[in-house]
């Protein structure tokens, strides 16, 4: 059994690097799943990431710093699927 958190959110492109590296503090091995951004710093950007284990308190901890940013946070075993 494995288990992964995931985790995804909408956050402006001008923010989006910074949030992927927050996530990618938590896990070094983060696999993004999906990053859409353009050339537009102020578009919307979707983005979704699972790291390894159940971070999900770690993960809420860490995105504190962006008072804004609403996500969504799943922690599933492999059995889910």
């Amino acid at each position: 059994m494995t288990v992964r958190t995931y985790v995804s959110t909408t956050v402006l492109n001008d923010r989006l690097d910074e949030v992927l590296h927050a996530l990618e503090d938590l896990d070094p091995d983060a696999i993004v799943g999906s990053a859409n951004r353009s050339d537009d710093p102020d578009t919307p950007a979707g983005v979704s990431v699972s790291l390894a284990g159940d971070v999900r308190e770690a993960v809420e901890e860490q995105l504190k710093v962006f008072p804004d940013l609403d996500c969504d946070i799943d922690v599933r075993d492999s059995e889910d699927r």
